[in-house]
């Protein structure tokens, strides 16, 4: 884990920000824009039908969907080169991941048809609430 508000390591952080020509201090500052704009006040998350769950770890949540960065870059304002390389830090933890439990099978599935990953902070216990009328 991080200092910062969202599950990523250092290491992912930087290693984006090299691949897309961008500074650490920006990538980082998108995933926790990111990260802010799926939490609740209670800490908790609760998606919308836009996003499917995949699993959880003592990190993170493990979740998919189709337009996810879409939504995210147009509600918040991001640059393409800094929704590259925050895209890139999820896909690259949720493969990571994937890997550890032996489910890079399951990823296939995941991301047909313009499924995307998205991989938020792990405050809570169990899966996330299934919601209504919260979407990103």
């Amino acid at each position: 884990m991080t200092d910062h508000q969202h599950p990523f390591s250092s290491d992912r952080v930087a290693d984006a920000a090299d691949e897309h020509d961008v500074s650490e201090a920006e990538v980082a500052e998108t995933l926790e824009r990111v990260q802010e704009a799926l939490e609740r006040t209670d800490d908790t998350y609760e998606f919308s039908s836009q996003h499917n769950y995949g699993w959880h770890d003592d990190d993170a949540y493990y979740l998919y969907g189709d337009g996810i960065w879409t939504t995210l870059r147009e509600q918040l304002s991001l640059s393409e080169e800094n929704l590259a390389a925050a895209r890139a830090v999820h896909r690259g933890a949720m493969v990571d991941s994937a890997a550890e439990r032996d489910r890079r099978d399951s990823l296939e599935e995941m991301f047909e048809e313009g499924n995307e990953p998205l991989v938020v902070e792990n405050d809570g216990e169990g899966p996330p609430r299934f919601g209504q009328g919260f979407s990103v």
